[in-house]
């Protein structure tokens, strides 16, 4: 009698609130896609109705790009965060975070509903790193340099960590302020071991990361979770 060899995948689904669907084919076991990681992957994109519009295989070559800096998608920005080395996922995104009304040339028509096969082939991790609230006090003592780039207006309501310096990095509409670049310069050399605080941390990430890829900076981190993690955690945090 011949043996017949049953092999059972189990695939978990994720709806998100706008609409993206992620099902989980293989976790992967390797490195993690985090904000601003560079990334390799292999995919094969297709219309609602089958029809293969693009495929790294098929040019045999992975597709890289660092994650975070809309380089690719909003559906792929959102779906591939977590995924780790080996991981594969199948994207269905909706036309909003696709490529909208506009399409996409002759291949992708207006307000298509992509899916994608993705496979992680190489995760590396930003070149900034990231500061937890209990390490805060050790880093000062070791000369380590805290950067509150938040609004004027959001210090006052929160208050700082003690012994940051206040430098305002985007306005409140979210405009870079010229300003910061000079004044910044005239009490950090480059060179120095940097922390950018921000309020929810996302913010702080995004300057850092410009600060190693465009200033070739190498001492460069953000608070986690910025000061809203640290009024969770109970962090005495200084209003003046």
């Amino acid at each position: 009698m011949k043996k017949i060899l049953f092999i059972i995948i189990f695939i978990s689904q994720t709806v998100m609130a706008d609409g993206l669907q992620i099902n989980n084919i293989i976790e992967g076991e390797g490195a993690e896609i985090i904000n601003h990681s560079k990334i390799q992957v292999h995919y094969t994109g297709k219309l609602q109705d089958g029809t293969k519009f693009d495929s790294s295989y098929d040019r045999g070559q992975p597709f890289s790009f660092q994650i975070g800096l809309r380089e690719v998608i909003e559906g792929w920005e959102i779906g591939l965060m977590g995924m780790k080395v080996g991981g594969k996922r199948t994207l269905i995104i909706p036309p909003e975070l696709a490529y909208g009304e506009r399409g996409a040339g002759d291949l992708i028509p207006p307000n298509a509903t992509l899916t994608f096969d993705v496979e992680i082939i190489d995760v590396k991790a930003p070149g900034y790193g990231f500061i937890n609230a209990e390490e805060i006090q050790d880093l000062q003592e070791d000369g380590y340099k805290f950067i509150d780039i938040r609004t004027k207006k959001e210090r006052d309501n929160t208050g700082i960590i003690p012994g940051s310096l206040e430098i305002t990095a985007f306005d409140i509409y979210g405009n870079f302020v010229p300003e910061f670049m000079k004044t910044f310069r005239d009490l950090i050399d480059l060179d120095d071991n940097t922390v950018f605080i921000s309020n929810e941390g996302k913010v702080a990430s995004m300057l850092a990361n410009g600060f190693v890829e465009q200033l070739k900076a190498t001492n460069m981190y953000a608070l986690k979770g910025g000061i809203q993690q640290l009024i969770k955690e109970n962090f005495k945090l200084e209003k003046k």
